[in-house]
């Protein structure tokens, strides 16, 4: 075992090379703002050109992560325009919370409040809020959150809604993934990291304590919530599959969670959880990641079987997270065999960036284009950014550099991982050494300025000298 693929510079250096450039290139658009939603295989924007809040905030996180690996101004400055545009024509200023959808001139299209809008617009600015600090973004994530734990909350039977009207009365009262362990996974733990936030960690609780109480299938193990939907007594007959990322979401869920609070409830959930889809949910012959697979035993992949790109990033993400738990060897060969089916099938050699599924095979499926409203550059450079994270600080014992711009003074957190075993290490302030940084805490408490460029080093405290 060995080579580029575990390398966590080999995936840092596939962001900033080989990918984020095309994003970069054909991504913006330049005449109206924002970026276009959809685009073809070899990067033609094409119609319908309506754009969709969470879509731009996600190119906001892909950004992000570029600037986090790079230290790039441009790449922030992209980030910074998605926000502005995205806060100029996406929030509802009479009502509050994420329109649905709006043109590409700015008018309200769709004015209700579909709970995946909300959380995936949010996610992206949560990453850009832990890259600059800037709190405008922070506002609005809490104006939502807020939205969501009041109106959203259904009173009566618990837990959270599926969407809500313009006005915020409710629209589908269902309960599924994106409002309960969705949440979490996308928006919380990452929030948390960024704020250190006791509401935030708290609230992350207390959604995956709905989910393991409610969202479990009493039969088969798996989390509900996604394809299937319970109603709003959390009731729902289970359909005949289950989808393999749903259940990548959760266990990954569930095992970050236990880092951020050491519960191990969480933990011994991720793990079966997991240990079930390795089983089941990879094709452990040719390496990747279905996307359906039948309920009941035996679990087979649902014809025809395609293979997600989003399914694989985090099939992957999976195998390294229960290595840092379990230091089970078979952790690191699954994820080199998921990686090389990455490398080797959705590496799209022929216009550059990434295919969007292929068959088991590595046939291309579809038309192969780079950008819908459900797919940007978020989830492939959240794949180069904690790739490079994880394989340094948790597998090879190699410091991380990530870069900031905040302003000073205060005191920012900059661990994008949650195992607190990671520490700081270094600080620099404008390309000069800086001590005034808490390597436990893993916080920053930053001079007088603005626009300051900070450089942490993150290692391990299992590597650390003297540790």
């Amino acid at each position: 075992m060995g080579g580029k693929i575990m390398e966590g510079a080999f995936w840092r250096d596939q962001g900033l090379k080989d990918l984020i450039p095309h994003w970069y290139e054909h991504a913006r658009d330049v005449e109206y703002g924002g970026f276009h939603t959809n685009l073809s295989r070899d990067w033609r924007p094409l119609p319908p050109w309506d754009r969709v809040p969470s879509a731009i905030s996600r190119h906001v996180f892909g950004f992000c992560a570029a600037y986090l690996l790079s230290g790039e101004d441009r790449y922030l400055q992209v980030a910074r325009e998605g926000v502005d545009y995205l806060l100029k024509y996406g929030w509802d200023e009479k009502h509050g919370g994420w329109f649905n959808s709006f043109s590409r001139t700015g008018e309200p299209l769709d004015t209700s409040k579909s709970i995946p809008v909300q959380l995936y617009t949010n996610a992206g600015l949560a990453l850009y809020y832990f890259t600059t600090g800037d709190e405008r973004a922070l506002s609005y994530i809490k104006r939502s959150i807020e939205i969501q734990k009041t109106y959203g909350h259904d009173e009566e039977f618990g837990g959270y809604y599926q969407a809500l009207k313009e006005d915020l009365s409710v629209k589908d009262d269902g309960k599924n993934k994106h409002a309960h362990y969705g949440y979490v996974s996308s928006l919380l733990l990452n929030l948390w990291l960024a704020t250190r936030d006791q509401d935030v960690l708290d609230w992350a609780c207390h959604l995956t304590d709905l989910t393991l109480e409610h969202m479990m299938d009493p039969e088969t193990g798996w989390v509900l919530g996604y394809v299937n939907r319970l109603d709003r007594r959390w009731r729902g007959t289970p359909g005949p599959t289950v989808h393999v990322g749903a259940q990548l979401t959760a266990a990954l869920s569930f095992l970050r969670l236990y880092h951020q609070t050491g519960d191990a409830r969480y933990s011994e959930q991720g793990i079966r959880l997991a240990e079930k889809l390795n089983l089941y949910g990879w094709d452990r012959e040719r390496g990747g990641w279905y996307e359906l697979i039948e309920r009941r035993k035996p679990h087979r992949p649902v014809q025809p079987v395609r293979i997600i790109w989003w399914n694989q990033i985090y099939g992957s993400f999976l195998q390294l997270q229960l290595y840092r738990i379990t230091g089970d060897e078979a952790c690191l060969e699954r994820f080199e065999r998921s990686e090389e089916f990455w490398e080797r099938y959705f590496r799209d050699r022929e216009h550059g960036g990434v295919l969007p599924e292929v068959s088991p095979d590595g046939e291309v499926v579809g038309d192969g284009g780079k950008a819908s409203a459900w797919r940007t550059s978020y989830h492939e450079m959240e794949h180069a950014l904690l790739n490079y994270l994880y394989l340094n600080l948790y597998v090879a014992g190699k410091p991380a550099v990530l870069h900031f711009n905040f302003e000073g003074p205060g005191k920012r957190f900059v661990s994008l991982t949650d195992d607190p075993s990671v520490k700081v290490s270094e600080v620099k302030v404008d390309g000069r050494r800086w001590d005034r940084f808490d390597p436990d805490e893993r916080s920053v408490e930053l001079p007088e300025g603005k626009g300051l460029k900070v450089e942490v080093r993150l290692e391990s405290k299992f590597y650390l000298p003297n540790a």
